[in-house]
């Protein structure tokens, strides 16, 4: 079985090596494609990978999908069995994780690992030649669903911090990008998303909500839906209006029931518009699909997480809101079950 790493680089000679340095110790060949390299990326990898580096050059054309593509290819034509995708901003951290083994009995076409923040989980590994193929030119997607996947229990994947000019760079790029890409596929919800996420990270907020709520409206994927409301409802309460926010956590709700975070923000802007008694429903109705004293756990889920708002959040909201009925009493006691919350998800004790 050759395991090849593939990664993505224009000229990043001050991050490719910790990127190729995190899996090079465990993988047969690290594939390095080049969409534009003018440093000393191309020698600093060869610094760390040595005689495992391989090479490919691949023009870059404002299309992440193509060039994921192209790699997924020239991993197998190097002789790969499988491949796994780490960025030049990555880091994959084994943890106890056995790949071989994973590898091994996997009857699966892809292989995912969580974030290390347990928010969402990414298509990692891939079994060559590849069965499906990346779509989309920014954020792009891969149809996992289409030959099966798993997650691996202990591996997980880290990104390296981005500065804010960072951030505004990508959004910018995202909705130059994604803005004709949605005009042309109307009817495809997953672009609406992250044309959303790019406005929302650009502070236009209003654009970015009519960007989730047609994406929310398209009704693609459920849990996607839910999310783009919630996402809505985010920039909702950025522009202080509360009520339209929990309107939209409502919306999301009816496309899936299960998402917890909607009725913790739903909760959070009822308080904040003075609704206190309905910021204690709200509240519990989060705690009953959260993670701590509810269901949450058992809600299958891909991505789109919020551990705060599934651990110790509602009951944030609920100590003030009691306090604000008058129930000190019953504040307090979420005063005490709120630590208790966040310190099962900090510790990893829920």
């Amino acid at each position: 079985m050759k395991l090849v790493s593939t990664t993505l680089t224009a000229s990043a000679a001050d991050i490719v090596g910790d990127a190729l340095r995190s899996v090079v110790q465990w993988v047969d060949a690290c594939l390095v494609v080049d969409t534009g390299v003018t440093d000393a990326t191309l020698e600093v990898a060869r610094d760390v990978a040595g005689d495992k580096l391989v090479v490919r050059a691949f023009p870059w054309t404002s299309d992440f999908s193509a060039a994921r593509n192209f790699a997924l290819d020239a991993a197998r034509e190097v002789g790969g069995d499988w491949s796994i995708t780490v960025d030049t901003d990555e880091r994959i951290e084994l943890r106890g994780e056995d790949i071989r083994a994973a590898l091994g009995h996997a009857s699966v076409g892809c292989i995912m690992i969580a974030h290390a923040d347990g928010t969402y989980a990414k298509e990692r590994l891939f079994r060559l030649p590849a069965a499906a193929r990346f779509a989309g030119p920014t954020h792009e997607s891969f149809p996992a669903h289409q030959i099966g996947y798993v997650t691996l229990e202990k591996a997980r994947f880290v990104e390296l911090h981005k500065t804010p000019e960072q951030y505004r760079r990508k959004f910018e790029r995202d909705a130059g990008i994604l803005a004709p890409h949605t005009r042309a596929n109307p009817k495809d919800p997953r672009w609406f998303y992250y044309l959303g996420d790019a406005l929302h990270g650009l502070g236009r907020h209003e654009e970015a909500v009519s960007a989730f709520t047609t994406c929310s409206s398209l009704r693609g994927w459920d849990e996607e839906a839910a999310w783009a409301q919630y996402r809505a409802a985010e920039c909702l309460c950025a522009l202080g209006r509360w009520d339209d926010a929990v309107d939209a956590c409502a919306s999301g709700l009816a496309r899936h029931a299960g998402i917890a975070e909607l009725s913790w923000l739903g909760a959070f802007a009822s308080y904040r518009v003075g609704r206190h008694a309905q910021a204690v429903w709200w509240s519990k109705a989060s705690i009953a699909l959260g993670c701590f004293q509810g269901c949450g756990r058992d809600v299958k889920r891909i991505g789109f997480r919020n551990p705060a708002a599934l651990w110790e959040g509602p009951y944030d909201v609920l100590r003030y809101a009691l306090r604000a009925l008058g129930d000190e009493e019953g504040a307090k006691d979420a005063e005490l079950t709120y630590e208790r919350a966040r310190g099962a998800r900090v510790g990893g004790t829920g």
